[in-house]
């Protein structure tokens, strides 16, 4: 074999493999704050992770992370304890945030281990709610956001292959200089995310309250958003 057509076959072979190697990695990621399983690991409803926050640092491309109704916060974590096998620990870190990741699908709006058939989708019926108000204190007109998640949610640095579909995104406050004033149900920072079916809602930022996109002003780098909702969000500007 001439050393031009080995050099060819090879490379064939190892685009193969990583091929299958990618696929192979893709999973399904199971999120359900009612999950009682003693794994916890995501590979079921029953096992599913209480914490979206876990299932995103597991995430890897090519999952699909498919999140039961219920609230999830950017601060929750779970540990295993024990007699406890699944405990979830509130840091209170107004910096913590779901980061989107690139290959990596979340759909909320599954019904979840509270009904009969957990994979059931109904996103207005099984609201899956990411919440900034980490005390579980707000109030209306803005009240009790002094602890508050800076940003629910972040895109940024993220590609087209990142998604979130069908979640609440609410409780966010950047409206102090520590959180740049930017963004506080969404942060953007030169992101083609696709955000579909999400509701922003009572959401405080200086800029931008229910979401801010920045940095480059090429229409490449900014998220696709089809069928979302704002409401009642606050901001000084934009």
């Amino acid at each position: 074999m001439e050393p031009r057509h080995f050099q060819k076959s090879v490379l064939q072979i190892v685009i193969l493999v990583l091929i299958v190697v990618v696929e192979t990695q893709a999973r399904i990621v199971y999120v359900d704050d009612d999950a009682k399983g003693g794994e916890n690991n995501g590979q079921s409803w029953t096992d599913a992770y209480q914490c979206l926050q876990d299932a995103l640092a597991a995430a890897q491309a090519g999952d699909e992370l498919l999140v039961a109704q219920g609230i999830y916060k950017p601060d929750q974590h779970g540990t295993a304890s024990g007699r406890f096998p699944y405990l979830r620990n509130h840091s209170g870190d107004r910096t913590e945030t779901f980061q989107l990741k690139n290959g990596v699908a979340l759909k909320g709006g599954y019904a979840g281990l509270r009904e009969a058939n957990p994979d059931k989708r109904d996103i207005f019926l099984y609201e899956s709610i990411l919440s900034g108000d980490l005390d579980s204190n707000d109030k209306p007109d803005f009240s009790n956001y002094s602890e508050n998640s800076y940003h629910v949610v972040t895109g940024s640095l993220t590609d087209e292959t990142a998604a979130i579909d069908a979640f609440t995104i609410t409780g966010g406050n950047a409206s102090d200089t520590t959180a740049g004033g930017y963004g506080g149900g969404m942060l953007n920072n030169n992101c083609r995310a696709i955000i579909t079916h999400c509701t922003f809602r009572s959401n405080l930022a200086t800029r931008g309250g229910g979401m801010a996109n920045t940095g480059s002003s090429g229409i490449l780098t900014r998220p696709m958003i089809e069928n979302c909702s704002f409401s009642e969000n606050s901001a000084r500007f934009g």
